[in-house]
């Protein structure tokens, strides 16, 4: 295989993992959707199905309703989060066995397992964070309902201050689930490049923006920063091992859609530095203007 070639199919299986992962956070989103439309309906159809008047005696058995069909959703949510985070885990752990094999260096018969634990501890959190969203949301039904039953609102107004609750509760769990399964992506990246370091001299990591519309300043400044696989890259002055680093500040995990890429130096990669700023990126946030200098050769 020659050197080009080898770079080729090098970045060929980058990408497709990158593209996999993508997919699978998508995927696990489009779920996380669904569940909590149905939620919505649930709640509204329990409301409608009510007297025009919220009575004393209705109350307990309308809270009661929805709590039970409120907790139905946050397992079914719980469920969804925590096997997409395996999903991103592994294809984590196929991000550095993949793209190197591609590039003609079969390491994955040689390595140990990547460790679960971690992986573990983040479904845990993960798991737990959207109970909570759906535990919330039906304490704050409970108020609309009890505001209506004392006559400080309609139904009517409860049904249209419930709609929004539950559309709050879908874009916390959306960024839980961005922030827990991107940590555990990146978590197995980082592992799989220190086992496979030691084979691999020479193996090292790059910072890459999400491209998000809104991004934080500081990762898109630190886009295409190289380092040693043992050590941090320096984003906005915070020293992190991979994006969603959870010894970092939240301020610069949550919902970060960066991503630690393998480098290997010998490859000739074909945007070694900063991937430049597109027209379409910037016309979808101007404010980003102010990086077109830092992106320009």
């Amino acid at each position: 295989m020659t050197d080009a070639e080898r770079t080729r199919r090098f970045l060929a299986a980058r990408a497709a993992q990158v593209k996999r992962y993508n997919e699978a956070f998508r995927a696990t989103a489009g779920e996380v959707t669904k569940i909590l439309q149905s939620a919505g309906d649930l709640v509204r159809a329990e409301l409608a199905a009510t007297a025009s008047e919220f009575q004393a005696w209705q109350l307990p058995n309308i809270q009661g309703n929805i709590d039970k069909a409120l907790a139905g959703i946050g397992e079914d949510l719980a469920k969804a989060g925590g096997a997409g985070t395996t999903r991103g885990h592994a294809i984590g752990v196929d991000l550095i066995d993949e793209s190197v094999r591609a590039g003609g260096i079969r390491l994955s018969a040689v390595l140990p397992e990547v460790d679960v634990r971690q992986l573990m501890a983040i479904r845990t959190f993960m798991t737990d964070r959207l109970r909570n969203v759906t535990a919330e949301v039906a304490g704050r039904v409970r108020s609309q309902i009890g505001l209506s039953m004392v006559g400080a609102q309609t139904p009517g107004d409860a049904v249209s201050a419930v709609a929004g609750m539950i559309e709050g509760g879908r874009g916390r769990a959306i960024t839980i689930v961005r922030t827990e399964m991107g940590r555990a992506f990146s978590v197995a990246a980082q592992e799989r490049q220190e086992q496979a370091a030691i084979y691999l001299p020479g193996l090292k990591k790059q910072w890459r923006r999400s491209g998000k519309v809104h991004s934080r300043i500081a990762h898109d400044l630190a886009d295409g920063q190289i380092v040693d696989v043992d050590q941090p890259f320096i984003v906005g002055g915070h020293r992190l091992m991979f994006p969603r680093d959870p010894a970092a500040p939240p301020s610069e995990t949550i919902n970060c859609g960066c991503t630690s890429l393998p480098y290997m130096e010998e490859w000739d990669v074909r945007q070694p530095g900063r991937q430049p700023l597109s027209k379409e990126e910037i016309a979808r946030n101007p404010a980003k203007r102010i990086l077109r200098p830092f992106f320009e050769d």
